[in-house]
Parts: C-alpha cells; sequence; structure tokens
C-alpha cells in the first residue's frame, strides 16, 4: 500500500508478507518455466529471503503510517508496536487487512468502506 501526504512525501509497505515476498523474488535468468521453478526448494528459499527483507522493514514501515497519519491531522492513539503486528498479519483476505490498518491508524470509516447495496 502507498500513501501521500499533503506535502506529496510518499510512504509504501507491504501487506500479507508471505504473499508480497512470492511476488517480488526475482526468478533466475536460466528458468525456462516459471510454474516449475515455483514447485522448487530453491523458490521457497528465495521467498524466505525476500519475506526477511520486507519484515525488517515493518518497523520503519509503522513508524512512517503513524507520521502520515498525524499529517493526515487523523487524531491517533495506536501505538507502533501494534501497527507493526498489523503489517506482519496474514489475513486471509489483504482487504480485511487494509480496513483493520485504517482503523487502527484511526482514519474515518467513509474514507476507506466499501459502499455496501
Amino acid at each position: 500500500m502507498t500513501g501521500l501526504d499533503t506535502d506529496g512525501h510518499r510512504w509504501q509497505a507491504w501487506l500479507h508478507l508471505d504473499n508480497a515476498a512470492a511476488l517480488l523474488v526475482e526468478e533466475p535468468e536460466d528458468v525456462d518455466d516459471v510454474s516449475l521453478w515455483m514447485a522448487t526448494p530453491e523458490f521457497e528459499e528465495a521467498i524466505g529471503h525476500k519475506r526477511a527483507e520486507l519484515d525488517a522493514d515493518v518497523p520503519a514501515d509503522a513508524e512512517g503510517a503513524l507520521r502520515r497519519a498525524s499529517a493526515a491531522g487523523v487524531p491517533t492513539a495506536a501505538q507502533q508496536p501494534r501497527i507493526e503486528e498489523l503489517l506482519r498479519t496474514q489475513e486471509t483476505f489483504v482487504e480485511e487487512l487494509f480496513d483493520a490498518l485504517l482503523n487502527e491508524l484511526g482514519f474515518p470509516e467513509a474514507l476507506h468502506s466499501t459502499p455496501q447495496p
């Protein structure tokens, strides 16, 4: 997810780190069939390394989320450890995780909820 504050400063964080790692891992140049590579231990190892990189960024990402909420004028009582916990959560649906993060940061529900029929 990416956010911009009123000054145009950008903040970015990944949700569902396992899925993000699988999408971001670079395939070796000698791979002809990606689907076959995805079934190898090397692929799992590469995902593990990428996930560790993403996880190392979580504290700074959580701090950035709190800063951006504050810059947007959102009064938040959120604590950084809770934001880090949410950024590390492996919810089934990332949309639910996105809503939970915005709720925790104190953003008004109307800004991030999907209209109900």
